[in-house]
């Protein structure tokens, strides 16, 4: 059985969290770290404080029957914030290349190939150039993984998330472009591409055009039309930001033809609500506030915010509340919590916000039932038998 959903491990607890789900449900599960969260030690690591081998260390020991499928997301050029004074993008290619056989010798199975980013303050790069540079990473991370005899698949995305769908015939002459700049390297095809699904998150809520209840018949429609595609070429389609749906949403998705999909900040949400919660119930209020004040002052709401938006202070706290779980600040805070629910006798917190987390795990768990089974079981629109170690 192949994993379906993809777990952004946004904090410590989401990656145990994850860990305590597949254990209970005997149920894969793909953990996708972004080199932001978790890289190798030459970048510093991440903001999970894990180097990209520590991490998939803390996953081996606790993971006894291999459930988890350790997956490289976003790992691209330009996207660690060690790469942002880098200027030309043959050295962003070496960097990241750097990152990818990292990722090899820590044991990932999947890796992600986005070169959707340019430097910082560019933008999004030209899609040609996108797509070239996709197809020169596929084949230079498909030499180290020779190299090491390791063995490995791969996703694939050269573009940045839209609120909508893609163009199905663009879609189309797009992907056949890069397949064949792939089959010409002597590369093995993609396991997953990733298209818009028009599924996108912003603030506290997903703001893509599938979400909204008018449009969601023809989205459908194109989703469907997109899966026909990558079956047609014999690979999965991927859909990224599926944060905040209902189950049913996910679901319809899934009946569509997606075969797998993320979540991530939706998980940091979680675990940062669950946190103010305990901090209110233990009357708390100081420790409280210098948590928001903490995830306010960090700054990092801000890439997550529509213009104009109407979102409080507090709301962009808890946006950002992930993102300084690992600081000085916030490990007091959890400590101090942590001290006082322990002298109430109360159940450790660190219980109380992993159980927190792995609820929202198993709601995308019961779309992919409510789907009817393993999405992920199908390519070229036939079904097939799937193990943990891929396709037989």
């Amino acid at each position: 059985m192949e994993p379906v959903v993809g777990i952004g491990p946004v904090s410590r607890c989401t990656v145990d969290a994850a860990l305590t789900v597949a254990r209970r449900t005997r149920t894969p599960l793909m953990l996708i770290p972004s080199r932001r969260q978790v890289d190798a030690a030459e970048f510093g690591g991440g903001y999970l404080g894990w180097t990209t081998q520590e991490f998939a260390d803390h996953v081996t020991e606790h993971d006894p029957d291999g459930l988890l499928l350790l997956c490289r997301d976003h790992g691209g050029p330009w996207m660690h914030t060690a790469e942002a004074d880098i200027t030309e993008p043959a050295e962003a290619l070496d960097s990241c290349v750097r990152s990818f056989a990292a990722d090899l010798d820590a044991g990932f199975g999947l890796l992600h190939i986005d070169t959707s980013e340019g430097r910082p303050g560019t933008g999004p790069v030209p899609a040609q150039t996108a797509a070239a540079r996709l197809v020169e990473l596929y084949a230079r991370c498909h030499a180290e993984a020779r190299a090491r005899g390791a063995d490995v698949a791969y996703e694939i995305g050269f573009e940045p998330q839209d609120v909508s769908t893609n163009d199905p015939d663009e879609f189309k002459a797009a992907l056949r472009l890069v397949l064949e700049g792939i089959e010409a390297a002597g590369a093995p095809r993609p396991r997953y591409v990733v298209a818009q699904t028009g599924t996108k998150v912003a603030e506290l809520r997903n703001v893509g055009r599938f979400h909204e209840p008018r449009a969601r018949d023809e989205t459908l429609r194109q989703v469907s039309t997109l899966a026909a595609t990558c079956h047609q070429e014999g690979v999965r389609l991927k859909a990224h930001n599926c944060d905040y749906l209902t189950t049913e949403e996910t679901a319809l998705l899934l009946r569509a033809g997606v075969d797998a999909f993320n979540v991530a900040p939706e998980y940091g949400v979680a675990e940062t609500r669950a946190l103010l919660r305990v901090l209110d119930e233990l009357a708390l209020h100081r420790a409280k506030e210098d948590f928001l004040r903490l995830a306010y002052d960090s700054g990092k709401w801000r890439k997550w915010m529509l213009d104009p938006t109407t979102a409080t202070d507090v709301e962009r706290a808890v946006i950002a509340g992930h993102y300084v779980f690992r600081t000085e600040g916030g490990l007091r805070i959890r400590e101090e919590a942590a001290a006082a629910l322990a002298a109430r006798g109360r159940p450790p917190l660190e219980a109380v916000l992993r159980d927190a987390v792995a609820e929202r795990i198993e709601s995308a768990l019961r779309a992919v039932e409510r789907a009817g089974g393993q999405a992920a079981d199908r390519v070229d629109g036939q079904p097939v038998e799937r193990t943990a170690e891929g396709t037989r």
